[in-house]
């Protein structure tokens, strides 16, 4: 029989956002690699904190399968994303109810030999070091975030006080695995600076699963959306510009909103489609409604079944990050979710995402503010037909050095001569 492998999320597929597409494609590999996977995980209730879907009505502890994977879902808070308190709450809700219910987990796990923890950040790291400890598995911790580093980019009050407090917590974290993941090669390098964990840090990109995208034309994408009354028909032969996820201080999407209005006067038929959910989209509707910006269209999440058409209909991507410099080692699971329908990007980032979109030739990059530089990236992709076609085909080029194949293979021989040496 093959070996289980218990992966813990609190974010979990059918729920958006980067945190579930991650969760979602380290299942896979860990599939791909031979194990019989487990997630651990809550129930779909992101960003909003209500679940929604009958299936799960009245039920505190619920077991299901989504294609091989076992999901054990736990119930938590009704509580919304929101602000860091609420975020809070709700990451020590699932590492309490990780507690409590895990002599049950561990009946429906038999067999354990990995674990493998995500998310909530540092405190996956506690849930699956007491896991390991019972099932003598081989733990790996990955550090898809750099916390509290990235907490105190926003300047939040007693920021001595987190920052303290929050680093000794992080290298507590950084000390209890067999085995840390970072998902990007700066990342790698800023944990070994900064707490020199005693375990080896391996590399390993969020990935994309490009046999798994159905290939849509921008055309017959469009028509669906429109059909559906998702998007207006005005929306058909324009230009448009697409952001889909998160909306928040993080993902800083007013940069869009400014190019929207640099641009509402000109007639170049370009539109910019939002489409997400977060702590920053009443801001972002509230100076929309105050320039009058009949370019800017800012939608709610869509199901995740209208994803593949929603960016297929777009002409250019946009994939956000903040000037931070804590920022710099971060690829944000965005960019290869565009990726894997090929299409061109326009980051607004620096460090390790700038580079490997300019060094592949696959889009633009400007830095968060530069707002005249990005909308010069868009009126230049916009006229620059020779050169889109070309940075799709450079897509298609970069889809295998982050397909989930490539990633797995290559992992399942590092942790092999890892596990064996512990």
């Amino acid at each position: 029989m093959a070996p289980v492998a218990l992966l813990i999320s609190i974010y979990f597929p059918p729920e958006p956002g980067g945190g579930a597409k991650a969760a979602w494609n380290r299942a896979i590999i860990l599939r791909k690699m031979g194990y019989s996977v487990f997630a651990l995980c809550g129930f779909p209730s992101y960003p909003i904190g209500k679940v929604t879907e009958s299936t799960y009505k009245g039920k505190f502890f619920y077991v299901e399968k989504m294609g091989d994977i076992t999901l054990v879902r736990l119930r938590l808070l009704p509580l919304a994303s929101k602000g860091y308190l609420r975020r809070f709450i709700l990451f020590i809700n699932f590492v309490s109810l990780s507690l409590i219910w895990m002599p049950k987990i561990l009946r429906i796990c038999t067999r354990i030999e990995l674990i493998y923890a995500i998310t909530p950040t540092v405190f996956s790291s506690m849930i699956g070091y007491i896991y390991s400890i019972p099932t003598k598995s081989f733990f790996i911790y990955e550090a898809s975030d750099l916390w509290p580093e990235e907490l105190l980019a926003f300047k939040i009050n007693f920021s001595f006080i987190v920052m303290y407090f929050g680093k000794l917590l992080a290298k507590l974290s950084y000390s209890l695995p067999n085995m840390l993941v970072a998902t990007s090669e700066l990342a790698a390098k800023y944990i070994a600076t900064n707490y020199n964990p005693k375990v080896m840090i391996y590399t390993m990109p969020i990935g994309v699963e490009p046999d798994k995208q159905p290939t849509r034309s921008k055309e017959t994408s469009r028509e669906e959306l429109i059909e559906k009354q998702i998007i207006p028909s005005l929306l058909k032969n324009k230009f448009i510009v697409l952001y889909a996820g998160v909306i928040s201080k993080v993902t800083r999407v007013e940069n869009l909103v400014y190019a929207a209005d640099k641009l509402k006067d000109d007639e170049k038929n370009i539109v910019f489609l939002i489409i997400g959910e977060g702590d920053e989209k009443a801001n972002l509707e509230k100076i929309k409604s105050n320039s009058n910006l009949s370019n800017l269209l800012i939608l709610p999440f869509q199901h995740t079944s209208l994803v593949p058409s929603m960016i297929s209909a777009a002409d250019v991507c946009v994939v956000s990050l903040p000037s931070d410099p804590i920022y710099d080692v971060t690829v944000s699971t965005k960019f290869f979710e565009y990726l894997s329908y090929h299409k061109p990007q326009i980051g607004i980032c620096k460090g390790e995402l700038a580079n490997i979109i300019n060094s592949n030739e696959i889009g633009r990059t400007v830095t968060d503010g530069q707002i005249d530089k990005l909308v010069d990236a868009i009126l230049f992709m916009k006229y620059s037909p020779t050169i889109i076609d070309s940075m799709e085909k450079n897509a298609i080029t970069l889809l295998h050095e982050f397909s989930l194949d490539t990633l797995a293979s290559k992992f399942s021989i590092v942790l092999k001569k890892e596990w064996a040496g512990n």
